[in-house]
């Protein structure tokens, strides 16, 4: 945090907008250490706002920034708060008189926002260091991507994860493994990307489980392990389980974490079974088994049946419940109404061709079975 004074020294800002979470701004210490930073600074908060950025929200938050015309933007907290203040400065800068029309077509973008300082307070998302933030329109979920998207400056500090509830912190932390994974086999992966996800998945394998239960050295590993997924996921994008993950995010209030972690495991499954499934990685079908069998190897599991249980015991060790019954998917409506729901864009990133057929199985078939091991996952 200590970073901070030089950047609003650089930038001459007189005015700043904080962006920031209702609780979380309290409770990660994040408030006293600004207070002494900005003491001297014109601030507006803005934390009147849901997690999970919806469009009225973030209209609200742009009338602030036409209203105290900022300096600088600075914001501190979860994926959600540093999606809405990159959204915020985004589209608050852009002459289109249509937001909507940008959320949906982003290469519209054709000018930077102020300057906008990035400070996690969980060690997951990882949003500080991409190039998109996550909207929802009528319960529609865009992603607005573009290079000035991304924050000027990415602040990590360890210290305001420590005092994360524990729900959270396991939360963001399998969001960050599941990002690393899911870059992993990514059709869009490369070698950087990889470098950078197969060390984040070392880092958070060994660390998560600690650092849930509130292990500070673990929680300073899980940061750097999260900003590196996050560099990870800017040049990849995500894959279906994150597609699958939205609806059970906005329909059922299943934190964004959790709920890709639900059915992530499966895909260890279905993306190395090319016998079954279309490979559509360009690289081939030798490049994918080989890219499945060096995560498995992260994991120590010989095969996509091991790794899928793995995954299970990993959830299970950090205390999030893994049942969609229990969660309050209950009915067969309720879980159709995931599998209608699902973001279709990231599955054109999954290395091998996911159709509603395949999500149907999963959701309506395969979730059920979560708590019994069986011998045969399909």
């Amino acid at each position: 945090m200590s970073n901070l004074k030089n950047i609003i020294d650089k930038h001459n800002a007189k005015r700043v907008l904080i962006v920031a979470g209702k609780k979380s701004f309290s409770l990660s210490g994040a408030q006293v250490k600004i207070k002494k930073i900005l003491s001297n600074i014109e601030i507006t908060l803005f934390n009147d706002f849901q997690s999970n950025p919806k469009i009225e929200d973030v209209m609200n938050g742009m009338q602030l920034v036409y209203l105290e015309n900022p300096d600088l933007i600075i914001s501190i907290g979860g994926g959600s708060v540093l999606d809405m203040a990159k959204l915020i400065n985004i589209l608050a800068a852009q002459d289109h008189s249509n937001i909507l029309d940008v959320i949906k077509k982003p290469d519209l973008i054709n000018k930077r926002g102020v300057p906008l300082v990035a400070i996690p307070t969980t060690a997951g998302s990882g949003s500080q260091s991409t190039h998109f933030a996550v909207v929802y329109v009528d319960n529609i979920k865009y992603s607005v991507a573009h290079n000035f998207v991304m924050p000027d400056y990415a602040i990590v500090d360890a210290e305001l994860a420590y005092s994360l509830p524990k729900y959270i912190a396991a939360s963001s932390g399998i969001d960050a493994l599941s990002q690393a994974v899911e870059s992993y086999w990514a059709i869009k992966s490369t070698d950087e990307s990889k470098k950078y996800s197969s060390e984040a998945i070392s880092l958070i394998i060994h660390a998560l489980q600690k650092s849930v239960a509130g292990d500070r050295q673990a929680i300073g590993i899980m940061s750097k392990a999260a900003h590196l997924a996050g560099k990870a996921i800017n040049i990849t994008t995500t894959t279906a389980p994150h597609a699958i993950s939205y609806p059970i995010t906005i329909f059922f209030g299943v934190p964004h974490g959790h709920a890709v972690a639900l059915t992530l495991g499966y895909f260890f499954e279905i993306n190395s079974n090319i016998k079954k499934y279309k490979v559509l990685d360009p690289r081939g079908e030798d490049y994918l088994l080989k890219t499945m069998h060096e995560l498995f190897d992260m994991f120590g599991s010989k095969n996509a049946k091991e790794c899928f249980f793995i995954w299970q015991d990993i959830i299970k060790s950090i205390g999030l419940e893994l049942s969609f019954n229990k969660i309050g998917i209950n009915s067969q409506s309720d879980k159709k109404m995931v599998t209608n729901n699902v973001n279709f864009q990231r599955l054109d990133n999954n290395p091998v061709k996911v159709n509603s057929k395949i999500i149907r199985e999963v959701i309506l078939e395969l979730n059920p079975r979560l708590n019994t091991r069986v011998d045969k996952i399909y």
